[in-house]
């Protein structure tokens, strides 16, 4: 630990809630996140065959009443859009995420998928006191790719693994 004995030094704290809450633009909470068997980028775990098998490409959970409520389908794909970026996903409609939020696992990026570094879409904001950063909360809106136009033209489609 940075400090002078290099011991914890543990602080109560109480959680004034996300730095960046939905809004009418953006009424959805992103959470991103690890999957078993990936770490982080994949540079460890990228090209091992069992791994790959478990998790073979990225997707965004989502829960039926959301999916239901925008007339998204499973496996459509989405555009994800924060106030910092977008990516895409296709959806996985599943009831292991809340409603009014949303999860897209953090380990693909250009290496591994087209338009899918969902880090990218988070914020700056970190703890006051630990400075840990608050990269695991955003508010993002969805857009099904067949409202875009010309979105036949960059669907997402993952790239070979190198």
């Amino acid at each position: 630990f940075n400090t002078a004995d290099g011991r914890a030094v543990f602080a109560a704290y109480h959680s004034k809630g996300l730095a960046e809450p939905p809004d009418d633009d953006y009424p959805l909470v992103l959470t991103v996140g690890r999957l078993y068997g990936h770490w982080h980028t994949q540079t460890r775990t990228g090209r091992i065959e069992k791994i790959v098998k478990m998790h073979p490409a990225p997707f965004l959970e989502i829960h039926p009443q959301d999916a239901a409520k925008l007339g998204i389908e499973a496996g459509e794909w989405l555009e994800v859009r924060s106030r910092r970026g977008s990516a895409r996903f296709p959806a996985l409609i599943t009831k292991a995420i809340a409603p009014n939020c949303v999860f897209v696992p953090m380990h693909w990026g250009a290496l591994w998928a087209e338009n899918s570094e969902a880090n990218s879409l988070t914020h700056p904001a970190a703890c006051p006191i630990s400075l840990q950063p608050e990269l695991k909360a955003c508010a993002v809106k969805l857009i099904p790719l067949k409202f875009l136009v010309n979105a036949e033209l960059s669907p997402g489609q993952f790239l070979a693994t190198p």
